[in-house]
């Protein structure tokens, strides 16, 4: 099996870390592209029960660099809007600049400044879902259910943890 595969990263990473940042139940299963396991190294990877996981600064900035290069879409989420402290906060913006923007395209880096922007409180609208993408979280939502009691649970057996 490819290492790559079982990288648990982004919100769901976010989520296994404890930071619960939605009630609803998300879909553990995705597999992310390699891409998103290599463009910063093994920084921020941690081995655990035979897995490789993103720390919490590190699968947030996964989620920034798969939002901008794979969806080309300014991300949705503002630090703020989850439970990361003022040092994780830090780190995050001082990791942007080391190891994210280097490896964006221009282009990329556009949206990443709207997202800078869109962080520090400025009025940019991310962009919305698209219907496909909502119908299809509907059908996720509906098989799951809305009980987010047993999600760390669920993220265990999805990577056999």
């Amino acid at each position: 099996m490819d290492k790559h595969l079982s990288y648990l990263t982004g919100m769901e990473a976010l989520n296994y870390h404890g930071c619960d940042w939605h009630s609803f139940a998300y879909d553990f299963s995705r597999q992310y592209p390699k891409e998103v396991r290599e463009w910063a190294g093994d920084w921020g990877v941690e081995r655990k029960e035979n897995r490789e996981i993103a720390n919490p600064v590190r699968a947030f900035l996964d989620y920034l660099f798969y939002d901008i290069r794979f969806r080309k879409i300014v991300p949705s989420y503002r630090l703020t809007d989850l439970a990361f402290s003022d040092e994780e906060e830090k780190e995050i913006m001082e990791k942007v600049k080391e190891f994210l923007e280097p490896v964006l395209t221009e282009e990329e880096k556009k949206l990443l400044e709207k997202w800078k922007q869109y962080n520090a409180g400025g009025n940019y609208e991310p962009a919305h879902r698209t219907l496909y993408e909502r119908e299809a979280w509907k059908r996720r939502f509906k098989k799951t259910g809305s009980n987010a009691g047993n999600l760390k649970e669920r993220i265990r057996k999805a990577f056999n943890l």
